[in-house]
């Protein structure tokens, strides 16, 4: 098997829903919840698209988004209700710089 790039580095990425009980497109991984990319038809793990992610700047806030919080923001998209911050799926909490390229298997 070949990897293939699915998104460069430098590229923005959109967190858009989850799928539960799959596989991570990058490491092959069993997942019990898939993070789904916006033109990716695929789910990564939320480990291995937090090691390729860049530092989140959202209005005057720069942060490292954790594993856990990739996550939860895949849940919030999939579930399309807004969460005890406020946040929508579409938001610019759910958009993401690479900082690598995000390969899948």
């Amino acid at each position: 098997m070949t990897n293939q790039i699915a998104f460069n580095a430098n590229e923005a990425i959109q967190i858009m829903g989850f799928v539960q009980d799959c596989e991570c497109s990058h490491c092959g991984r069993a997942l019990q919840v898939g993070v789904k990319l916006a033109g990716f038809g695929g789910v990564f793990g939320s480990d291995c698209l937090c090691k390729a992610t860049a530092k989140q700047v959202v209005g005057p806030y720069t942060q490292k988004i954790s594993a856990e919080g990739i996550r939860q923001r895949a849940i919030i998209a999939g579930k399309g209700t807004a969460d005890r911050f406020g946040w929508r799926s579409g938001d610019a909490n759910f958009r993401f710089t690479l900082k690598s390229p995000l390969q899948s298997i």
